[in-house]
């Protein structure tokens, strides 16, 4: 008979998160959620947190003998929510998953959220690495001042900064047995879409024309169940670009606009 799995999950009262809930569950897992909101009866228990206070990770100390940690939860760029998109989205996940690692059973994963928003990690290294510097709020402020963050980049960062957290921390999880990956869909149909096609602009109306429509959450859940799975225990360190092909077509232009060049 197969172990039940304990998954801890981020963000599932809504969204994409909701969905992975709902498939894990269909799986046969338990699920522990960390969300501000009630997830509902799917989940097997509901932890109420605030996760722009890095306080309320005192609250997740009952959480023991984790199989998977999935990161889900996550703010979309809004006016005003510059320190708030980077506290939650970054740091927050960053220091849940360290507060939580002592409880991770060996052969586990993590599965963390990024966006098709964070692929230009590589052109803006040395600000996410600025970023992933920080330490304490004041240090939070005095960096969105002083390198004009704006909630566009203030979004944008938070996800580069994900998957480059990620990529610094395969050997050190692989020494405990464990799996690191993230996912980046492109524009998903959730409640906050409209906040990305507002924010965005043409960059995201273009992303939609491009790929022919929005995902849908459960499209995303599914490759975060695979990650979270023991056929994915071979993958480690890769950011899945689960974007209807955006990434490839906008590569691919690219590179052929500068042959012709």
């Amino acid at each position: 008979m197969t172990r039940q799995r304990h998954i801890v999950l981020t963000g599932g009262a809504s969204g994409i998160g909701a969905a992975a809930l709902a498939l894990f569950k269909a799986d046969g897992d338990r699920v522990t959620v960390i969300d501000r909101n009630d997830p509902g009866p799917k989940a097997d228990r509901w932890i109420k947190a605030d996760l722009s206070d890095l306080a309320s990770l005192a609250a997740l100390d009952s959480i023991a003998q984790i199989d998977v940690l999935v990161n889900a939860a996550g703010l979309p760029p809004r006016l005003g929510l510059e320190w708030t998109i980077l506290r939650v989205n970054t740091q927050t996940l960053i220091a849940l998953t360290e507060h939580l690692l002592p409880h991770l059973n060996p052969g586990g994963a993590i599965v963390n959220m990024a966006s098709k928003a964070g692929g230009k990690w590589r052109e803006n290294l040395g600000q996410v690495q600025r970023f992933l510097a920080l330490d304490g709020t004041h240090d939070l402020d005095d960096f969105i001042k002083a390198e004009a963050i704006d909630p566009v980049r203030a979004y944008d960062l938070s996800k580069e900064a994900v998957i480059v957290w990620g990529l610094s921390n395969i050997a050190r999880f692989r020494d405990l047995g464990l799996r690191i990956n993230s996912v980046s869909p492109a524009a998903v149909d959730t409640p906050i879409l409209e906040d990305f096609m507002t924010a965005f602009g043409e960059r995201a109306s273009r992303g939609v024309d491009l790929t022919g429509r929005a995902g849908r959450p459960e499209e995303i859940a599914h490759v975060i169940r695979f990650l979270a799975s023991p056929e994915a225990s071979w993958i480690t360190g890769c950011n899945i670009e689960c974007d209807g092909g955006l990434t490839a077509q906008l590569e691919y232009s690219a590179l052929t606009a500068r042959l012709q060049d």
